[in-house]
């Protein structure tokens, strides 16, 4: 008899996902602009390391809100609340948590700002001295950002809670343009380096506030309208609900940006390694994006909506369908990614003062987080299982753990390994989290793997990918040496990924994944203008 849950969890996570991974693709394409240009501008000079360091902090509490802590105890009880007391109390709540997420912020940030060099020593702890210097006023300028990437995170909350999943995967865009066109400007400006990077602070603290509003008139065609409320003494339940669950959840799911703060300071002590980190993993982000921001997002919404509904096999279903995309598409972008790390990196940066040392390490770093990708993003969406069932302590014990062995290796492994042990920490860390996560999942007696049969098919498709992906750089991108740059390297990388990716989605149909079919049939109502869902 067939299982009537599984369509309507299809329709749930497959086709919403399709539709956040395209916004998220444009945004992720738009950042990588915006990273070539940053590259163009500073190359692997000391003022790149600096900014990187001084957006550390900023950049960890972006990724905690618009993708992480915030999301994963917000949308669960926001969705309870609606359910069990009706929308008006639902749109209460919002306005509640929105308020005194600004207080809070708004106080971090002058605290960031007063204190910005002691928080720079801590992160730059093997810098030089000029080199924290060059990073505090940048950490003032951009400790801002917080506030308004809090209410970002809000926003994109109650729109995903209603199934609008499309406006807070677009926002990210006008971030990104507002600092792609700052960084235009100081190319045509002409500023030294130590000026330009003042300015590129300025621009991505003006990106920050555009990704906000961006969201507000969406956020009020669902119904949420009113002022902010400010409960410092946190007397809304739902408000303490979410707070008792986001301090868990903010260590469950900042682990891969905690591995990259730790990664940092270890950095700080070479010339050139914390901005050729940031580049590497800038590039392991698209596909991070793509899949599973896309697919923790949804499976996050989809899963609580579940768990509101005492639906205990509808939940395990989502989750199991969303490890399965993810391991569909993670898998071979992983692998595809370190083929071809060389005219990928070359394509992306190598220009203006990035040049070929610095291509050297970025390829290194590429290579290496390569190894994590499936854990990356597969933390996103094993760990949604959890937050929708309100139990936040099995994923934070599974990041600490994972943490623990990132800065093991971090620390320990560049005597022996150089450059190349912080990248491959932060993906064995990842890892290690999500190994931890599918253990506890398993405990409960339930099925939300993807299956060994499942994979072995998935790896069989990516060695047809891998083996495409070699031969077409050896014989079309290095035939004769390295590929030139501009149009050239463009066509020749875009015909060997377009190759390899045949070769996948061919076997893998040969080998009749059904996840083949869905993503043809998800890409082919796309390309016929139509939405893959109605909302």
């Amino acid at each position: 008899m067939p299982d009537p849950v599984r369509p309507a969890v299809r329709e749930e996570v497959a086709r919403p996902a399709a539709l956040v991974s395209l916004a998220t693709f444009s945004s992720r394409i738009g950042g990588l602009v915006r990273e070539s240009l940053f590259a163009a501008l500073f190359g692997i000079h000391p003022a790149a390391d600096a900014f990187v360091v001084a957006f550390r902090i900023p950049n960890l509490f972006r990724d905690l809100f618009a993708e992480g802590a915030l999301s994963s105890a917000f949308v669960p009880t926001y969705a309870r609340v609606r359910a069990e007391r009706g929308p008006e109390a639902g749109f209460l709540l919002a306005r509640t948590v929105l308020g005194t997420l600004l207080a809070v912020t708004c106080t971090l940030a002058l605290l960031g700002i007063l204190f910005a060099r002691p928080i720079v020593d801590a992160i730059a702890f093997g810098a030089t001295e000029d080199r924290r210097a060059m990073a505090v006023p940048l950490t003032r300028i951009m400790f801002p950002f917080l506030p308004t990437v809090a209410a970002a995170a809000v926003w994109m909350g109650v729109l995903n809670s209603h199934g609008r999943y499309l406006v807070p995967a677009f926002a990210p865009v006008a971030f990104n343009l507002a600092s792609i066109l700052g960084g235009v400007a100081l190319l045509l400006l002409g500023w030294d380096v130590e000026s330009a990077i003042v300015g590129w602070a300025v621009f991505v603290l003006l990106g920050g506030l555009a990704q906000a509003l961006c969201q507000a008139p969406a956020t009020r065609s669902v119904g949420l309208r009113g002022a902010p409320r400010v409960d410092l003494a946190f007397r809304d339940p739902g408000l303490r609900t979410i707070v008792r669950r986001m301090a868990p959840v903010a260590v469950a799911l900042a682990g891969t940006q905690v591995m990259i703060v730790v990664s940092t300071g270890v950095a700080t002590g070479h010339e050139g390694w914390v901005s050729a980190l940031n580049y590497g993993f800038r590039l392991i982000h698209l596909p991070i994006g793509l899949v599973g921001v896309a697919l923790g997002t949804v499976s996050l919404a989809a899963a609580s909506r579940r768990a509101a509904a005492g639906d205990a096999t509808g939940l395990d279903d989502v989750i199991r369908r969303g490890l399965r995309l993810n391991a569909f598409l993670s898998i071979p972008a992983a692998v595809g990614l370190a083929v071809l790390a060389e005219p990928v990196v070359r394509l992306v940066y190598e220009r203006g003062k990035f040049d070929l040392a610095a291509t050297a390490l970025a390829v290194d770093a590429v290579r290496w987080y390569a190894i994590g990708i499936v854990f990356y993003a597969g933390v996103k969406v094993a760990a949604a299982a959890f937050h929708a069932r309100g139990d936040t302590r099995r994923p934070m014990n599974a990041s600490l753990v994972g943490i623990a062995a990132n800065l093991g290796i971090a620390v320990a492994g560049t005597a022996w390994w150089g450059f190349s042990a912080l990248p491959l920490a932060t993906a064995v860390g990842s890892a290690v989290n999500y190994g931890l996560l599918r253990a506890f999942d398993r405990r409960r007696g339930r099925v939300t793997g993807p299956g060994v049969a499942f994979l072995g098919k998935v790896i069989a498709a990516t060695t047809a990918l891998a083996a495409a992906a070699y031969a077409g750089d050896r014989w079309l991108l290095h035939r004769e040496g390295p590929l030139g740059h501009g149009l050239a390297l463009l066509a020749g990388t875009a015909i060997v990924i377009g190759a390899s990716s045949a070769a996948f989605f061919t076997l893998s149909h040969v080998l009749r994944i059904e996840e083949a079919s869905v993503v043809a049939r998800l890409w082919a109502r796309l390309r016929g203008g139509q939405s893959p869902t109605a909302r």
